[in-house]
C-alpha cells in the first residue's frame, strides 16, 4: 500500500505537468540556453512550492472529507468540476511558448525564479483539490498519517521528473507539449469519464 501511495501520486503529478505551463517552459527555455543548473535549482523550488500548496489542498479537503453534512455536496461538486476541467481541455488550444524569447537567469538564481513562479501559479490548488477528492470518495488510497507524507512527496517528485524530463529533451518538448490530442484531449475524455462515473456513483 505504501508503495501504491506513492505511485498514484507519482504519475497523476507527472501526468499533470505534461501541459504547457510557465514552469516547464521556463525550464525548455533553460535547456535551450545551456543553463542546466540554473534548469535543475529551478525544478527544485517549483517541486518544493507544489509540495506546499499540495499539502495544504489535502488538509483541506480531508477537513470537508470529516463532515458528514458536506461530504455528500462535495462528490456532486466533484464530479461537476471533473467533467467541467474536462470540457476546457478538450477545447483547449494552449500552445508552448516561444523558448528562445526571453534570457533566463543563471546557476542558484534558478532556485529563486522557481519560488516565485511557483507560488504565482495557484492553479496547483484546484487540481489537488480535485483529484484529492477523487481518491478519497472512492478510497483509492489512504491519506492518514504517514500516507499523507508520502502522498506529497509523490507529488512533488513527480512534478520534478517531469522537469528535468523537459530538461533532457529540451526544444523537442515543445512538439510534445503542443500535440493536441496527447496533452488535451485524451485527459479531456478521461476526466469527463470520471466525472460520469462519480455522479453516477453518489446517484446508486
Amino acid at each position: 500500500m505504501i508503495v501504491q501511495v506513492f505511485l498514484v501520486s507519482f504519475i497523476i503529478s507527472y501526468l499533470g505537468s505534461i501541459p504547457p505551463g510557465v514552469a516547464n517552459v521556463s525550464v525548455v527555455q533553460m535547456a535551450v540556453q545551456n543553463h542546466k543548473r540554473a534548469a535543475i535549482f529551478f525544478s527544485l523550488s517549483a517541486s518544493l512550492v507544489e509540495f506546499l500548496y499540495a499539502g495544504l489542498t489535502v488538509k483541506f479537503q480531508i477537513f470537508l472529507k470529516s463532515s458528514t453534512r458536506l461530504e455528500d455536496y462535495f462528490q456532486i461538486v466533484t464530479a461537476a468540476a471533473l467533467v467541467g476541467v474536462g470540457i476546457l481541455s478538450l477545447l483547449s488550444k494552449a500552445k508552448s511558448a516561444d523558448v528562445h524569447g526571453e534570457e533566463i537567469a543563471k546557476g542558484r538564481a534558478g532556485f529563486k525564479r522557481g519560488i516565485v513562479l511557483g507560488f504565482l501559479n495557484p492553479m496547483t490548488i484546484p487540481f489537488w483539490l480535485m483529484v484529492t477528492a477523487y481518491i478519497q470518495n472512492h478510497d483509492v488510497i489512504p491519506l492518514e498519517g504517514f500516507a499523507y507524507w508520502l502522498y506529497l512527496i509523490g507529488i512533488s517528485s513527480g512534478t520534478f521528473s517531469l522537469l528535468m524530463t523537459v530538461l533532457w529533451l529540451g526544444n523537442k518538448f515543445t512538439r510534445i507539449s503542443d500535440n493536441q490530442l496527447l496533452v488535451h484531449k485524451v485527459p479531456g475524455f478521461l476526466l469527463i469519464g470520471l466525472g460520469i462515473y462519480t455522479l453516477v456513483k453518489w446517484l446508486i
